[in-house]
């Protein structure tokens, strides 16, 4: 069997559809395949995620690729950690995303958008949101920075994201941008532990700055500041990557014009562009079809087997995110756009509904900012539908051979006064 590190590098998200065209069975829910000069099985739909997401069946020690962990994720990080160790630093995450927290953010959100988009006269959606998600979690978080710090700090944070995945020079970049931003964030951390930051408030008032700086781990040790500092990142970052989701948004609103004048009329009704239930069920659909994570690894802790394949102790198995939310033999019309799908149910409920992860995020490894992440979207597309504007189809366009993606163009809307 030969590998297919290079076809991975090369097919981007179209690697999974490539793995299963190999082997003759395009509707199969286990593809085994060479990966990094090992076995590793590619595995898809609603009983791949239970399977996935049994701790007792495998760790993530090990099992992200150094290239892509590196500049990602950082040294240290919760991604990386499993058992009670994970438990423990994923209750950090938890307490930083209450429901309370996260309405705050999207609050801020929902300002900074007011703000840009008054009076614009074009607006390229992915630079834009860099500034208004990074301006906003960097002032939630209690940094402490002022507007053109914030704005300089997002772009190197969206530069982590734009080129970790990249061979070649922008993977260089996200790599020179991961090693200022640990800095960065490590100074954050001393500086928040020789003020005392908010020393005396509970932790329902406290920054995540300062949540961070005071957190323990479960042997009682307050973490390194390399360490606190990555955590504090991986807090901000992915706040920052929905800019990625955003352009997507746009581009879901150029291709169904339905949707914009169901979503401002919505705003109308309502009041408000914050939280509502189709500006929401339309962000659950954008993050459905449109391309984000590919896929995510783990490593098996001992000899089982799954969909008629065997896997040894350590050998890496992937859940292709990608095509288990668009997966033909468990989701009615994948093809479609029909944000309608997600009305009146709650989608952390639908197991193979996995874009930011499966399984329970307070004890395994789903993401914690999935919340935040819908909030953000369903704000920013009840914004862009709140206004007249034509795009270029051209600016619209997007390469599944690169991971991660995004409309390249932007894209550029040219907003009607």
């Amino acid at each position: 069997m030969s590998d297919r590190t290079l076809d991975l590098l090369r097919d981007g998200y179209t690697f999974a559809d490539t793995v299963r065209a190999r082997i003759g069975n395009l509707a199969t829910r286990a593809a085994p395949l060479k990966l990094m000069g090992g076995p590793a099985l590619l595995i898809r739909g609603t009983e791949a995620v239970r399977f996935f997401y049994d701790t007792d069946k495998f760790r993530r020690a090990g099992a992200m690729p150094l290239a892509v962990k590196a500049p990602l994720f950082g040294r240290g990080a919760v991604h990386g950690l499993d058992d009670d160790s994970h438990r423990h630093r994923k209750q950090l995450f938890m307490h930083a995303t209450t429901p309370e927290r996260v309405e705050v953010l999207v609050a801020e959100v929902d300002r900074e958008w007011a703000r840009v988009l008054e009076g614009a006269g074009t607006l390229n959606v992915y630079e834009a949101s860099v500034g208004v998600f990074g301006r906003a979690v960097l002032s939630w978080a209690g940094t402490g920075m002022d507007a053109p710090q914030m704005e300089d700090r997002a772009q190197r944070l969206a530069a982590i994201v734009e080129g970790f995945g990249v061979p070649g020079p922008p993977w260089v970049r996200a790599m020179l941008a991961r090693r200022d931003s640990d800095a960065w964030a490590k100074g954050l951390i001393t500086r928040a532990r020789t003020d005392e930051g908010c020393a005396g408030q509970g932790a329902g008032q406290a920054p995540a700055l300062d949540l961070v700086a005071a957190h323990r781990d479960a042997d009682g040790q307050l973490l390194d500041e390399h360490t606190a500092g990555v955590e504090l990142q991986n807090m901000v970052r992915p706040t920052i990557a929905v800019s990625r989701f955003a352009a997507f948004i746009a581009l879901a609103l150029h291709e169904h014009p339905d949707w914009v004048a169901r979503l401002r009329a919505e705003t109308t009704e309502r009041g408000t562009t914050v939280g509502g239930p189709l500006a929401r069920a339309f962000a659950h659909e954008v993050r459905r079809v449109y391309p984000f994570v590919p896929m995510l690894p783990a490593r098996a802790r001992c000899p089982m087997q799954w969909g008629g394949q065997q896997i040894r102790t350590g050998q890496r198995v992937l859940l292709d995110i990608l095509g288990t939310n668009n997966d033909p033999g468990e989701w009615e019309r994948p093809a479609d756009f029909d944000p309608e799908r997600f009305l009146d149910l709650d989608p952390t409920a639908i197991e193979n509904f996995v874009p930011q992860g499966g399984g329970s995020a307070e004890a395994g490894h789903r993401c914690p900012g999935e919340d935040i992440t819908v909030g953000l979207m369903a704000v920013t597309a009840a914004h862009l539908a709140g206004r007249d504007w034509t795009a270029e189809d051209a600016g619209m366009s997007f390469d599944l051979h690169r991971m991660p993606t995004r409309p390249q163009g932007g894209p550029v809307l040219q907003f009607t006064p």
